[in-house]
């Protein structure tokens, strides 16, 4: 919803650095993930066999890489939650337990 008291923002000109830094940082930033990204594919196309818990998985060794970043991001992520679920819930119980000692303290004298 547009406020009709406030005037738009005039739209960048064409050719002008606003206009040329809209779509040129996010190719750059782009370009810096995907060529490592490229590199690491095609230096390791060769097929490997992973043994775990009685499992054999063969695949190339990218994909092999590839699924155990994404494994790490996922666990990184998981131990953060529950990270801050520990804090909250720790200050969560140690302003119950001051509630409950001034009240306790109230009801004494």
């Amino acid at each position: 919803m547009t406020d009709p008291t406030r005037p738009e923002a005039p739209e960048p000109a064409k050719g002008s650095p606003s206009e040329i830094r809209r779509w040129l940082i996010p190719t750059v930033l782009s370009a810096a993930l995907l060529v490592p990204i490229a590199i690491l594919i095609f230096s390791n196309l060769e097929h490997r066999t992973v043994s775990w818990a009685g499992f054999e998985i063969g695949a190339p060794l990218w994909v092999i890489l590839a699924v155990t970043f994404l494994a790490g991001m996922v666990a990184g992520r998981m131990a953060g939650w529950g990270w801050r679920r520990w804090r909250k819930r720790r200050k969560r119980l140690k302003e119950e337990l001051e509630i409950l000692r001034k009240h306790g303290a109230d009801t004494e004298t």
